[in-house]
């Protein structure tokens, strides 16, 4: 699970895919598949969270590395390219590096949390 922390020094990257509602599940299945096979088993993967908006108009698709370096390389491989061109077929997303600058859990969510097993 994604630690989201302005404490840990993890690269965030935050990818923006604008879609249309039709392709919107094909746009996820192409993402995940890409994180499946690809993404997640790459030198200083962290973490990997793909969301989709109700509306049906984007997919982001949020991930954390140890370095920038490490998600720069991946990008960078020749190998990559058979994942990352059907979701250029689709759509050209719009690619951001971050920092956490704030985060906030409320004291139920955190109670929650310990419940999980997650510890």
């Amino acid at each position: 699970m994604a630690e989201i922390s302005a404490d840990n020094e993890f690269a965030t990257f935050i990818n923006l895919f604008p879609t249309k509602p039709r392709d919107q599940q094909k746009l996820v299945d192409l993402i995940v598949k890409a994180h499946e096979e690809l993404i997640r088993h790459r030198p200083g993967y962290v973490s990997g969270n793909v969301h989709r908006s109700v509306d049906g108009y984007q997919v982001v698709d949020y991930t954390q590395w140890r370095r920038r370096e490490d998600f720069e390389a991946m990008v960078r491989d020749p190998a990559s390219a058979p994942h990352f061109m059907p979701i250029g077929e689709l759509t050209q997303g719009k690619q951001g590096a971050y920092d956490v600058v704030y985060t906030h859990v409320t004291e139920e969510a955190e109670g929650a949390k310990e419940g999980t097993g997650d510890e």
